[in-house]
C-alpha cells in the first residue's frame, strides 16, 4: 500500500476522541467554557503540569501562537523567533496583525533551534538602544520544524535570556507530545520549570480533530488573552466540543500513546533508510519528521508508485520531508522502505 508521507495532518482522528465528541452532542450544557467537560480538562491540565495554570481552548495554533504572543507583546515590541518558525513562514502575518505591529525577528540557529548566546546577540542589537523596539516576546517550536527536540537544558537558557531583557517566553507545541516522548521527562519539566510563561498544546497532529490548548503559566496574562480571544472571534459558545477531544486526549495518556506511536514509525523509517545506498538523512530525527535526500529518479518513481511527501527545497535539490504520525501502520513504512530500495 503506498503511504501519505506528507504531514500529521493529513490523519484522521482517535477513535476515542470521536466517541467523547459524540457523546458531548448529548444533552445542555452551559456555553463559553462554563461546562463541566472543560472544567475538567482544566483540573486535568493543572494535575499534568503540577502548577495551577490557566487554560484556553482554540481551534487552531495559529489562533493560540498569536493569542500568547500578543498578551505579551506591544505593538510597538518584538517577536524573536527561529527563521524557520512556523509563526515566520507559514502564518501570514498573524502574530503581528494580533499584537497591532510587533516585529518578528528571526534568528538563526541549527537544527531549527534557537541558541540563547544568538538570541542575546539579537535581542542586544535589536532592544538595547530602544529605537528598532521596545518589549519583546521570544517564541520557540518544540518539537522544532526541523524534528528535534530542545532539551530542558536548552530551553532553560533561551527562557533565562529572554528573561534577562523583561521578554515573556511562548512555546509553539503543535508537537509537544512527540517532543515529551523523546525527553522522557515531565510536562512541567519541559515548560514553567525551564521558564516557559505560555505553551500551545498541540492535538490536532497527534490524533484530534481539530483542537489546540493555550496553557497560561503566567496567569496574569490570562485576562489580556481572554479579551482578546473574545475580540478576534475565538471565543466559542459550544466551547464543550473542543474541550471533549481534550478530555480524551488526556485520558489513560492517550496523547503519550499517539506520540510514542508516532516517533516508534520515524524511529522505524530512519533506521530503514539509514541502510540504503544514496540515501541522506539531513536532519537529527528526534520525533516524528524525517528530512532525507533521494535522487530526482528515484523521487518520481515513488510518487508514481502513489507514495506522497513534500518537497523541502530549503534543504536543497532532492529534499523531502517525511512525517510519520498516531496512527502511521509499520506494514506500510516497511512497503515503502522495500520501494525506496527498489528505486535507490
Amino acid at each position: 500500500m503506498p503511504i501519505d508521507l506528507r504531514s500529521d495532518n493529513t490523519l484522521g482522528a482517535s477513535p476515542e476522541i470521536v466517541d467523547a465528541v459524540t457523546r458531548a452532542a448529548d444533552g445542555a450544557l452551559s456555553p463559553y467554557g462554563n461546562d463541566e467537560i472543560t472544567e475538567r480538562v482544566r483540573a486535568r491540565c493543572r494535575e499534568i503540569f503540577e502548577t495551577d495554570a490557566d487554560v484556553v481552548p482554540v481551534i487552531t495554533g495559529t489562533a493560540g501562537n498569536s493569542l500568547a504572543i500578543a498578551s505579551m507583546t506591544p505593538s510597538w515590541g518584538a517577536v524573536f523567533c527561529h527563521t524557520d518558525a512556523h509563526i515566520q513562514r507559514d502564518e501570514l502575518g498573524a502574530p503581528e496583525f494580533f499584537t497591532g505591529g510587533a516585529k518578528l525577528i528571526p534568528v538563526a540557529g541549527a537544527d531549527g533551534k534557537l541558541n540563547a548566546s544568538a538570541l542575546e546577540d539579537s535581542m542586544q542589537d535589536v532592544l538595547g538602544t530602544g529605537r528598532m523596539a521596545a518589549g519583546a516576546c521570544v517564541s520557540l517550536t518544540q518539537a522544532t520544524e526541523a524534528g528535534t527536540v530542545y532539551s530542558v537544558e536548552e530551553t532553560a537558557a533561551v527562557c533565562a535570556a529572554a528573561h534577562a531583557w523583561g521578554a515573556g517566553v511562548h512555546v509553539d507545541g503543535a508537537r509537544f507530545a512527540n517532543a515529551l516522548v523523546r525527553l522522557g521527562c515531565s510536562p512541567a519539566a519541559a515548560t514553567w520549570r525551564a521558564g516557559v510563561d505560555a505553551l500551545v498544546f498541540g492535538a490536532t497532529k497527534n490524533g484530534a480533530m481539530g483542537a489546540e490548548l493555550l496553557v497560561v503559566f503566567r496567569k496574569e496574562l490570562t485576562a489580556e488573552i481572554a479579551r482578546r480571544a473574545h475580540r478576534s472571534g475565538h471565543r466559542l459558545s459550544k466551547m464543550r466540543f473542543l474541550a471533549a477531544q481534550f478530555d480524551a486526549y488526556l485520558t489513560d495518556e492517550l496523547w503519550l500513546r499517539n506520540a510514542r506511536r508516532a516517533n516508534e514509525a520515524a524511529a522505524r523509517l530512519e533506521r530503514g533508510l539509514r541502510a540504503i545506498d544514496r540515501v541522506e538523512i539531513l536532519r537529527p530525527v528526534e520525533a516524528n519528521i524525517l528530512f532525507v535526500r533521494l535522487r530526482p529518479d528515484s523521487l518520481a518513481r515513488l510518487r508514481a508508485a502513489g507514495h506522497q511527501f513534500y518537497d523541502w527545497e530549503i534543504f536543497g535539490a532532492g529534499a523531502v520531508r517525511l512525517v510519520t504520525g498516531f496512527n502511521t501502520d509499520l506494514a506500510d513504512v516497511d512497503a515503502f522502505l522495500q520501494a525506496v530500495r527498489a528505486t535507490a
